[in-house]
């Protein structure tokens, strides 16, 4: 259902979405690795599909005909999200809101893991780097295709923070009453007052008659010669 007192996309983390964040990452099979974006995506609609949230992630989807340069137009249709009833709807959203809110609240880092030598018994020498935590080097069975890579996981103490959010700024994406009224009138650019004195001639001769000239010019004009025609 598309909620039409929303003016704008939800643009920051829900406690729903931040929960299958929270599972996904605990059960991830090398937990200290953590997950690839794309990996934590494709896990929360797969594990998770039905969970939605209490705020609508919607906007008002624009219908009907706009005026573009003066020309009517139909409106340009906006792109909905892939999953747009989820809590998590697209991967933008939980790249750019979701992921980052809980970076900041220390809740899961940003890792670089850098593949190192292979051993006999199928382990790997691997190279952690963090903001948080520096660097770590350690063994691990992790199969890893590349040289490097970027990683989300869960911070060590990320458990004493999963209150550090703020109440989620819902009043800033719903219309208020009389809003929509309100920006509309603004946008309606009312005659300057130099175009509401403006006199309508119709004659051009009329318009340059009433134009400003000097008593100067005027006398200039008064005693100038007059030519003869040219004879054609």
């Amino acid at each position: 259902m598309i909620n039409h007192q929303l003016k704008t996309w939800v643009n920051f983390s829900t406690p729903e979405a931040r929960n299958i964040v929270r599972k996904i990452l605990a059960s991830a099979p090398h937990r200290e690795l953590g997950l690839k974006m794309q990996d934590i995506y494709e896990r929360a609609h797969k594990e998770f599909p039905d969970v939605t949230t209490d705020i609508p992630p919607q906007k008002q989807i624009p219908t009907g005909l706009r005026n573009h340069g003066g020309r009517i137009a139909p409106a340009k249709a906006i792109p909905l999200p892939p999953m747009l009833d989820h809590a998590i709807r697209s991967v933008k959203y939980l790249k750019k809101t979701v992921l980052e809110e809980m970076a900041l609240a220390r809740e899961v880092e940003k890792v670089h893991i850098r593949r190192g030598k292979l051993h006999e018994d199928g382990t790997r020498d691997l190279s952690l780097v963090s903001k948080g935590y520096g660097k770590m080097d350690m063994k691990s069975d992790f199969n890893m295709p590349t040289s490097e890579i970027w990683h989300w996981r869960l911070t060590p103490d990320y458990e004493n923070k999963i209150n550090n959010y703020p109440d989620p700024p819902i009043d800033k994406i719903l219309w208020q009453p009389g809003e929509k009224e309100a920006r509309r009138k603004a946008r309606q650019t009312p005659p300057s007052a130099a175009q509401g004195k403006t006199k309508k001639f119709k004659n051009p001769s009329e318009e340059t008659r009433e134009l400003h000239v000097s008593e100067g010019v005027k006398a200039a004009r008064a005693n100038a010669p007059d030519f003869p025609a040219l004879n054609s």
